[in-house]
């Protein structure tokens, strides 16, 4: 009906929101559309709409020929913006399949014409690599309003048995957390926060939490926390902790090859210092946290590429490592 005048103007801007220079839309084409809304109007009122839209402030053009009719040019995403959202939410393994769908057909609805074809048709979601847990985005959720509101969390965790089957850990122990980031890393969400026996920092998968509860229980104030006092930077965290599995932190000296430079600059981070030690090698001082993570990560390099100066007992446990491999595959 032509009284719908607030309900004719939402639907004129949500129309013209999907236009761009390409294409744009003509006013018998906006009536056609406000027609299908259920909502009547003439062409003098839908002119009206988009000079207060104009008003308003929203930047919408009017072709040369004017029969072509008006489109906008300040979309709250440029398309290239969206794609790469998509591509991400595509390659997201800890995203169901039928979430990844959803997420991306709602990017398609902030895309201009051309920009939602192309999600459309070049944007692929494998099923196959897809997690099964239709739990995580509550986790996610439940975790973003414990942080938002100040208060701890309790939940369960699983583990992968022997077997490869999921089990809950510690004979399905309820954790009590004081949550203070969540970080998408490697793939994974991960929780960031304090248990209430320690005075330090854990992480869990976000993916491998269940029953996530949030409490009444107010969390502990970040001085108390040790890592968080004084500066803190969450990137540092992510690469000695949740990339090493956690364990005190200690100050690497490598020999490597040039081949490998871009994988320790990824690992480490881009400001590590490196010293030329002869044709296409160097040698550089990073600190890791001392764990499993950090021998899976060295090992995973050829002798030529990477070998550990430093500490000994790094180089020892590698050592052992390899000598047990040469037994096994004598």
């Amino acid at each position: 009906m032509e009284g719908k005048t607030k309900e004719k103007l939402l639907y004129v801007l949500e129309r013209l929101k999907k236009t761009d220079e390409q294409h744009p839309v003509n006013t018998n084409e906006l009536i056609a559309y406000l027609a299908e809304k259920g909502v009547t109007a003439e062409r003098k009122s839908v002119a009206r709409d988009v000079a207060a839209l104009r008003e308003a402030g929203y930047s919408i053009i009017l072709c040369d020929e004017l029969k072509r009719g008006y489109y906008m040019t300040d979309q709250l995403f440029e398309d290239y913006e969206l794609k790469i959202i998509a591509d991400a939410v595509s390659g997201a393994k800890f995203i169901t399949y039928d979430d990844s769908v959803s997420i991306i057909d709602k990017l398609c609805e902030m895309a201009s014409p051309t920009g939602e074809e192309i999600i459309k048709e070049h944007t692929f979601v494998d099923e196959k690599i897809k997690s099964k847990n239709k739990k995580v985005r509550f986790n996610i959720d439940r975790v973003i309003t414990a942080i938002k509101t100040g208060k701890r969390i309790t939940f369960q965790y699983f583990e992968f048995a022997p077997d490869g089957k999921m089990q809950l850990k510690r004979d399905g122990h309820t954790y009590e957390i004081s949550p203070y980031y969540l970080c998408w890393d490697d793939d994974s969400y991960f929780l960031i926060g304090n248990s209430k026996s320690h005075d330090h920092l854990i992480h869990f998968h976000v993916e491998m939490m269940t029953n996530v509860e949030i409490t009444r229980t107010p969390i502990r104030p970040r001085n108390e926390i040790e890592e968080l006092r004084g500066s803190f930077s969450i990137g540092e965290y992510l690469r000695r902790s949740v990339n090493m599995y956690g364990g005190e932190s200690v100050k690497l000296t490598l020999d490597c090859s040039e081949k490998i430079a871009k994988d320790v600059h990824r690992e480490f981070g881009e400001d590590i210092r490196s010293i030329p030690i002869g044709e296409n090698r160097f040698r550089t001082e990073v600190y890791a946290a001392e764990g499993e993570g950090l021998i899976r990560w060295l090992m995973q390099f050829s002798a030529e590429d990477l070998k550990v100066l430093g500490p000994d007992n790094i180089k020892e446990e590698i050592k052992e490592r390899a000598k047990a491999l040469v037994k096994l595959y004598e």
